[in-house]
């Protein structure tokens, strides 16, 4: 196998990957494995661009692959077109609150914003302003004049009439107010950091959205699912595919006390349904969990019954791998994607540090044979077998098989792998 990236990129995976994280970019080089799991979403992708919903639960242990399929969703979703948001659930940031938790989750997935050519987040001003000075410039060439010449009344026809098919949505009305607002600010030369402040979620109460843009709404705990769907549809209308939501670490729901845990499984349900009904069109939405997440009949999803019904396997499908739907389980990793994952870190590796290490297949072989039983997640797996390469770079005199005998791998919770 050959990897085509730049030791810099390649540097930035290793750090990734040695830290037991994710790299933000390049997660398509270690991919392996997931061909059945990556074709359902390329699949959800195609239909949310055609208009549909899509609503997945990922399902799979602790460093199973969760976080690194979302990785993968978003990188391939950006390459597709579409507009791309993601947050990971905290105690202070879940889907519904008393105290503002929902509000910072919607805050945390807008400051994630991205698009290709913008994938590092902060991307919700550049598509803002990015569609309205194309919007601008396409109006000036239809009436053959300047674009400095078209007026501002003008603009605020066209903004509306190109953002006419999001008329429906509850808020479309202010949120139009708002961009018309922050153009006409942006083509006098003024700040227009407080129209970002409404459009972003930071306006705190009404009365704050009030005084700093002149509407009677703002982002609160129970309508901020209805942003994301105007921003959904936004994206639409600035020539993207649509929008995709990405949320991690949904297994903070079970920590928390039953009224709150119900009305974050309430709002969950309002959006499953949503989405696969097609109210919401252009959205794909996924969340990330544990076994323990979906199935604990006392705390995960399948102790909230409307919930449990729709998303629960039908027993001609238990046991069996259906990848069409609701619910999308991460199975293990064979012993030969194993290798195939080490390979590929090896290679990597090695650009990273521009060297040849001299390590072989045979030997990544042994190694795989003395470490894991087949149990070990991928994520301690590839700290291990970088920490072996550090060493073997650092002191090259020093024999691999004395280092791999008798190595063993400890989980997350304590249990050895030998």
């Amino acid at each position: 196998m050959v990897v085509k990236i730049g030791n810099k990129t390649a540097a930035m995976i290793i750090k990734a990957l040695a830290s037991g994280v994710v790299p933000s970019r390049g997660a398509e080089q270690i991919a392996v494995g997931r061909k059945e799991e990556v074709n359902a979403f390329e699949s959800d992708l195609r239909g949310a661009a055609e208009g549909d919903g899509a609503f997945r639960f990922i399902i799979g242990e602790y460093g199973s692959g969760k976080t690194f399929m979302t990785k993968l969703i978003r990188a391939r979703a950006a390459d597709m077109g579409f507009v791309v948001v993601n947050a990971d659930l905290t105690p202070s940031c879940r889907l519904r609150g008393s105290g503002g938790e929902g509000i910072r989750t919607y805050r945390q997935l807008i400051a994630s914003m991205s698009f290709k050519g913008m994938m590092s987040g902060g991307a919700s001003e550049a598509l803002v302003q990015s569609w309205l000075l194309k919007l601008k410039s396409d109006i000036a060439e239809e009436l053959g004049c300047k674009t400095y010449e078209v007026s501002v009344r003008e603009m605020e026809t066209q903004i509306r009439d190109n953002t006419s098919a999001m008329a429906h949505l509850p808020f479309y009305a202010d949120f139009l107010r708002v961009v018309v607002k922050y153009y006409v600010r942006m083509n006098a030369g003024h700040d227009v950091s407080e129209t970002m402040r409404w459009l972003n979620g930071e306006c705190n109460t009404v009365t704050d959205s009030k005084e700093t843009v002149g509407v009677a709404s703002c982002v609160k705990d129970d309508n901020w699912y209805d942003f994301l769907k105007l921003w959904s549809q936004f994206a639409v209308s600035a020539g993207y595919q649509g929008l995709v939501v990405l949320i991690d670490q949904a297994d903070v729901l079970l920590k928390t006390v039953p009224a709150a845990r119900n009305s974050n499984y309430e709002t969950l349900l309002a959006i499953y349904n949503d989405v696969v009904q097609n109210d919401c069109r252009h959205m794909a939405f996924y969340v990330c969990g544990t076994t323990e997440f979906l199935e604990d009949e006392s705390r995960g999803l399948y102790c909230y019954g409307a919930l449990r019904t729709r998303i629960e396997a039908v027993r001609f499908e238990k046991g069996r791998e259906i990848y069409s739907g609701p619910v999308i389980r991460l199975k293990r990793l064979t012993m030969e994607e194993y290798e195939a994952l080490l390979l590929k870190i090896l290679e990597i590796h090695q650009i990273a540090e521009d060297y040849e290490s001299g390590i072989t297949q045979d030997m990544v072989e042994d190694y795989l044979r003395t470490v894991a039983s087949g149990q070990v997640s991928p994520r301690l797996l590839t700290r291990d077998f970088i920490g072996l390469l550090d060493v073997l770079r650092a002191f090259p005199d020093t024999d691999f098989q004395s280092l791999i005998r008798e190595r063993t791998i400890e989980d997350d919770v304590g249990q050895t792998f030998s």
